[in-house]
């Protein structure tokens, strides 16, 4: 996939998960338009959305961490996640 339309697949993710805190009238993910799944691109559409999530996160904190920081802050968060499951089916 060239890097212009991966570029628009993460600016549309973005969109999207920006638009799930926001009320029907500002919403602007639909102006991105529709996205085509196939499984052939499945790999880069995954990475748009990790990209995209990480892309919010630093507009939501102005924290300037790199992608492998995000990442590195993803895997603690499920592991958390994990560990207080854990705790709760252990009670």
């Amino acid at each position: 996939m060239n890097k212009e339309k991966f570029n628009h697949k993460i600016l549309a993710f973005t969109a999207s998960l920006s638009d799930a805190y926001k009320d029907d009238d500002e919403r602007v993910g639909a102006s991105a338009g529709k996205l085509d799944l196939n499984e052939e691109n499945l790999t880069d559409d995954f990475t748009a959305m990790i990209y995209a999530a990480w892309v919010l996160y630093r507009r939501i904190t102005g924290d300037e961490i790199d992608i492998l920081e995000f990442t590195y802050l993803s895997n603690r968060l499920v592991v958390q996640k994990l560990r207080e499951e854990a705790e709760c089916v252990d009670k």
